[in-house]
């Protein structure tokens, strides 16, 4: 008898991490879901380029039915969804509704605990979340990486026309994953056939890095001098809401993340090299692949 292929639901597969969730299980003997909040985004993985196992349902987070009948049949899911004040019951949502279709798995992207005195408002949304699905789900992982290497697209503007890094950071170090090991750790528990037993996994990278080693990075992948310019949280917050015009809950997770650093020191190495059997990217491996997204266009290219 054929044995019937995994189905996997996966929610954010437009994302960073999501979408590169979809490209590798792509490479499996599996089913692929991907969930879309807009029925007219853009697929991340056009449908049979590679393989005729990749389907897309549209689904709004607010609509218990269309949640349903996203992860209808599905075997496990990949949850994770924008962060914004909606998350938790966004998630919530997607819990109930796989609960309800009898889904027998569910992965979590999250955050790291934080303790006093350090606070990240964030970070409390995901605890809301995992105790739910822990009341929810015997067979669950909550993901938690530090930092992405990918948020570093976010400083593309003034790093391009400034050749300046803001932050508060000071001389403290943030640890930086990149997405696509994220991705593979997901992958790995959402097709494991045993039991998830780990109902939380801390996801660090190779090293921590300060803003400062980081414009010397910077520096030398884009051939011009980049400087880190340290300012008060205040300041850093006042320039994200005005400037940046970020929303005042983004702006504040940003600070709120600078000084978590600083009050609470992260790892200078990864705890991830056993859960994919390779060591992690490094941050040199993914700027030199991305150099182009912080170099400055040249004036000609920019009057067009």
């Amino acid at each position: 008898m054929k044995k019937i292929k995994p189905t996997i639901v996966v929610f954010g597969c437009t994302g960073t991490v999501g979408k590169e969730v979809m490209r590798q299980l792509q490479d499996h003997d599996c089913v692929v879901r991907g969930v879309l909040r807009n029925p007219e985004r853009p697929y991340p993985i056009e449908i049979g380029s590679r393989s005729l196992d990749i389907t897309y349902v549209s689904a709004d987070l607010n609509a218990i039915n269309q949640l349903k009948a996203a992860c209808m049949g599905a075997d496990a899911v990949f949850l994770l969804t924008a962060t914004s004040p909606n998350q938790v019951a966004y998630e919530m949502n997607i819990i109930d509704a796989a609960r309800y279709c009898g889904v027998r798995r569910i992965v979590k992207l999250s955050a790291p605990v934080v303790h006093a005195p350090a606070k990240v408002e964030v970070s409390q949304w995901h605890r809301k979340i995992e105790a739910y699905l822990s009341q929810n789900s015997d067979d669950f992982c909550c993901l938690r990486p530090y930092a992405f290497m990918q948020n570093w697209e976010r400083n593309t503007f003034t790093i391009r026309h400034f050749g300046k890094i803001y932050g508060s950071l000071g001389d403290a170090a943030r640890n930086y994953i990149d997405c696509r090991d994220v991705a593979t750790v997901a992958v790995n528990y959402l097709l494991t056939p045993e039991v998830l037993r780990e109902q939380s996994v801390v996801l660090a990278g190779p090293e921590a890095i300060t803003n400062i080693e980081m414009a010397a990075k910077l520096s030398r992948v884009t051939g011009r001098k980049i400087e880190y310019v340290d300012i008060a949280p205040e300041a850093l917050l006042h320039q994200l809401t005005t400037r940046a015009r970020l929303p005042q809950w983004l702006a504040t997770h940003i600070v709120e993340l600078d000084d978590l650093a600083i009050k609470m020191p992260e790892p200078d190495e990864d705890t991830v090299t056993y859960l994919i059997a390779r060591k992690p990217r490094i941050m040199d491996e993914y700027l030199q692949e991305c150099r182009q997204l912080f170099k400055r266009k040249p004036v000609w290219r920019m009057l067009f």
